[in-house]
């Protein structure tokens, strides 16, 4: 129960733990990708996951751990932010956001099926 409050309160420490290790690799990154990832960030969170739902800490961390290897990968190979970016960084934004909600529902469907195949064969 004490664990259920502390939680509550705070929040969930490997939540909080994973956020901060991603932001440590965004200051790692070219000045230039640092800039593009906050403000990125800011509007995805501002916006929100495109056709409602809600956007957990989990899908969060994801999508963004996502774009942060998406920059590293860019930043290393020498592309200028603005190459992997467009100039229509809110179209990005959101298709960017679609494929991550499209990604969790696969994930979703096969969590659901499995499930499903688990428990309709122990029922025959």
């Amino acid at each position: 129960m004490l664990d259920s409050i502390i939680k509550l309160l705070i929040g969930d420490m490997e939540d909080k733990r994973a956020y901060k290790q991603m932001m440590k690799r965004v200051d790692a990154l070219p000045k230039d990708y640092r800039f593009a990832f906050r403000k990125i960030q800011h509007y995805m969170f501002s916006v929100g996951p495109l056709g409602g739902g809600d956007m957990t800490i989990f899908t969060d961390l994801t999508m963004f751990k996502d774009l942060v290897d998406l920059f590293e990968v860019s930043a290393a190979e020498g592309r200028q932010v603005l190459d992997v970016i467009g100039s229509d960084v809110g179209k990005f934004c959101d298709e960017f956001m679609r494929a991550s909600v499209t990604n969790t529902e696969t994930v979703r469907e096969k969590l659901n099926k499995e499930i499903m195949e688990k428990f309709n064969k122990e029922e025959q």
